[in-house]
């Protein structure tokens, strides 16, 4: 009798016990766990035939509704200190602008910093980055070109690198390291990658802090498509801008243009866009008049970056082999600026890049 009583006494404390807690074989039962997405936390998928587990849902009063932000206030545009700002940057930017000759004097050489940006844009999209990851790191490419401190041999190294180190400053979840010694093919190990990065930063003492043409043409694409004076046609400024940064991106090809402020590369770009590519409401000649004003510049100076830029864009646009940036720019989500630079479009850039001697 004594362990008949002691057995039952164990059962109703067993039984007590799942009463107050589930078991975790029924949670099993009831709940999935899902595989991580790429950007979320973990969700429970419910399987097929089985309780539906509830989830939480946010109550509302009927009396509240969700006020709408007007992205057109200029409290969120920030209009009051903007024109401060650009000011600031235009006159920030004259501390990085690069010799002329920065790419003479042996190896590296032009021809090879041109084939390897056209490979760092591939391995931009590869990893689905941001515009401003791909302008900073031609920019410490560029900058450490000019101290002439890393052979030809570790030409690629530098690239990927410039790279990494761009993205740690630009995004907000960056690739892995490995990622970045997968796509050189294993060229590169994970300890020569954090090596170059500790070489850039040391060169350039920390300071990547110099404004991209992108900046500058945001600004530009505001004053032009807001102004109250006259309707803009919207849609044709949206592919007459996206041409402008293809035109911009371009010009990374060629180190010539790595000398000039970028700034000036914005206004030349926008507006060889609107002349090749009218939009309604919007005069080119009234337009770059209003780029100038913007921004401070000098209109001679904004007159040669203007040939300059044509130049190159033509000759890079239409080089047979370097073509990431041409095809980069036939994604929808750009406009399909590419499609748009057809070969008579390109003969007109080509007639804005000959000179009147």
């Amino acid at each position: 009798m004594n362990l008949a009583a002691k057995g039952l006494e164990n059962m109703l404390r067993a039984s007590n016990n799942n009463s107050r807690r589930p078991s975790s074989n029924v949670e099993k039962d009831n709940v999935k766990v899902g595989q991580r997405g790429a950007n979320g936390a973990l969700k429970p998928l419910n399987q097929i035939g089985k309780p539906i587990v509830a989830k939480p849902v946010a109550v509302y009063e009927k009396d509240v509704k969700a006020k709408r932000i007007n992205i057109q206030d200029n409290e969120t545009k920030c209009l009051e200190v903007a024109e401060d700002i650009y000011k600031y940057l235009v006159h920030h930017e004259k501390k990085y602008i690069l010799d002329e000759n920065y790419m003479e004097g042996g190896e590296p050489t032009s021809k090879m910093r041109r084939i390897l940006v056209d490979w760092l844009v591939q391995v931009h999209l590869r990893f689905h980055l941001i515009p401003e990851t791909l302008h900073l790191t031609i920019f410490i490419l560029d900058r450490i070109l000019e101290k002439k401190i890393v052979p030809k041999a570790d030409l690629q190294l530098l690239g990927i690198s410039a790279m990494f180190v761009a993205s740690k400053f630009e995004e907000v979840f960056i690739p892995d390291i490995y990622d970045y010694e997968f796509i050189t093919e294993n060229t590169f190990t994970k300890k020569q990658i954090l090596a170059m990065e500790q070489t850039i930063l040391n060169a350039l003492e920390f300071d990547l802090s110099c404004p991209s043409s992108l900046v500058f043409a945001r600004c530009l694409s505001r004053v032009l498509s807001e102004d109250e004076s006259k309707p803009v046609d919207q849609q044709a400024f949206y592919y007459a801008y996206n041409i402008s940064k293809c035109l911009a991106e371009l010009s990374f090809l060629d180190s010539v243009a790595s000398c000039v402020p970028k700034s000036h590369i914005a206004i030349a770009a926008m507006i060889i866009a609107l002349n090749v590519h009218p939009v309604e409401g919007i005069e080119p000649k009234r337009a770059e008049k209003a780029c100038i004003e913007q921004l401070g510049a000098d209109k001679g100076e904004i007159a040669d970056a203007v040939l300059l830029l044509a130049q190159v864009a033509y000759k890079n646009f239409k080089h047979p082999k370097l073509v990431a940036i041409k095809n980069k720019y036939q994604s929808t989500k750009l406009a399909q600026a590419s499609n748009l630079l057809t070969d008579e479009v390109m003969e007109k850039i080509h007639d804005m890049g000959k000179t009147d001697e």
